[in-house]
């Protein structure tokens, strides 16, 4: 049973989406809830969906540089530590 647990847990994190340099981005876009795209700045806009909610009025930080798919702690949303379930570059 722990074998095949380490293999589920290896899978996924060799299948696990990174990104890098979401600091530079100058601006955001809320598509719902729970999703976000970071934009601007240099390099590809950065997907990330959380479990946090969010508004059109919200206070949003990112906290992380770099970060994969499941990170902790990577965006600060109306005073709450967020962690990011699903990361893309769009």
């Amino acid at each position: 049973m722990k074998v095949i647990i380490t293999l589920l847990l290896l899978i996924s994190i060799i299948y696990a989406d990174c990104v890098y340099g979401a600091k530079d981005k100058t601006n955001f876009v809320i598509l719902d809830n729970n999703s976000i795209v970071l934009k601007g700045g240099y390099g590809s806009d950065i997907l990330i969906k959380t479990y946090c909610y969010m508004y059109s009025s919200s206070d949003i930080s990112v906290l992380k540089d770099s970060f994969c798919d499941y990170e902790g702690s990577v965006l600060y949303i109306d005073g709450q530590v967020c962690d990011a379930n699903q990361v893309k570059k769009l």
